[in-house]
């Protein structure tokens, strides 16, 4: 109570303060919103996607430049910028080059800032420091009920059944090169291959890794790589990164399995079988029940049924 009264004392000497206190005081406020999206409208003229933009932006300076990133969730699918004309209004195609495949639900997100702005639109900014307050850039805009689509709806629906055969493929290739492999290794321990004279033959044994499971399992991971960088892709990325866990620790296994193979064969393992080149073998686990795990994850999600596998 003393120091309320004490403050309502000096009031009258300390204006300034109070007044600071209070501008203070609250919530920051929120950044300025200057575009309004009209409409987002799609279509796909010989093979390339096209986006029409209209909207306005009638707050701010003529020559604006305004970036755009179409979103996927968090991933960013395609970035262009819009220069405002004179009118301030925005009507535009875009040719969303590169960008192959369907998909639902993307939207749009812009931002503003103001230093990357031609110098005209700076000096407008700076004389309306309460309309473009800097401290709140860049400003940032998601248009979220403007969703929209790259294709029809079968088109949609294709998409992810073109993606359900892939992660099904994908993972039977690598199964398949896990039993070639466990194949080989047993043949090896049973002395019925890779043998010269009487004994294990290293370079045989290096070559058939390479040959049949090794080389193969790259090409797979590259397929992999260049698929994931697709549309198709983009709503599957938790799917992928279970496929990716799958070969990577197959491939893994071709190495350490290796490894294991010579120590139970009583000899020293050969550094050309065990120095991984131009292949990838990040992954959390080879165990077999890791692996099994993986699978099934994926299988569950992709709505694979686990007997296709065997098919």
């Amino acid at each position: 109570m003393k120091t309320i009264m004490m403050s309502l004392l000096f009031l009258p000497f300390f204006p300034g303060l109070v007044l600071l206190a209070q501008d203070d005081s609250g919530p920051p406020k929120p950044p300025p919103t200057f575009i309004e999206l009209i409409t987002v409208q799609t279509s796909q003229k010989k093979d390339v996607w096209q986006m029409r933009l209209v909207g306005k932006a009638p707050t701010l300076p003529a020559k604006t430049i305004i970036g755009f990133e179409i979103r996927w969730r968090s991933s960013i699918v395609y970035s262009f910028s819009v220069e405002l004309d004179g009118t301030r209004r925005i009507d535009q195609v875009i040719e969303l080059k590169g960008l192959m495949g369907s998909i639902s639900n993307l939207q749009l997100r812009s931002e503003i800032r103001p230093q990357s702005q031609p110098r005209e639109v700076q000096l407008a900014m700076e004389k309306k420091p309460a309309m473009y307050p800097v401290g709140t850039a860049p400003w940032k805009q998601s248009f979220w009920k403007n969703k929209f689509d790259l294709g029809s709806t079968s088109e949609i629906e294709k998409a992810r059944v073109q993606a359900q055969k892939f992660f099904l493929k994908k993972v039977k290739d690598g199964l398949k090169f896990q039993r070639i492999f466990e194949d080989g290794r047993n043949a090896a321990l049973d002395v019925t291959r890779f043998q010269q004279g009487g004994k294990f033959d290293p370079k045989s044994w290096q070559s058939f890794c390479t040959k049949e499971v090794r080389d193969p399992m790259r090409k797979l991971q590259a397929e992999m790589k260049v698929e994931a960088k697709t549309l198709t892709m983009l709503p599957h990325l938790r799917d992928m990164k279970y496929l990716v866990e799958i070969i990577n620790a197959i491939a893994k296994r071709s190495f350490d399995r290796s490894r294991s193979l010579y120590g139970e064969l009583g000899l020293s393992a050969d550094p050309d079988d065990l120095s991984p080149m131009k292949i990838d073998i990040n992954c959390r686990s080879t165990k077999l029940s890791s692996l099994q795990k993986t699978v099934e994850r994926l299988c569950e999600s992709q709505d694979i049924p686990m007997s296709d596998l065997a098919k």
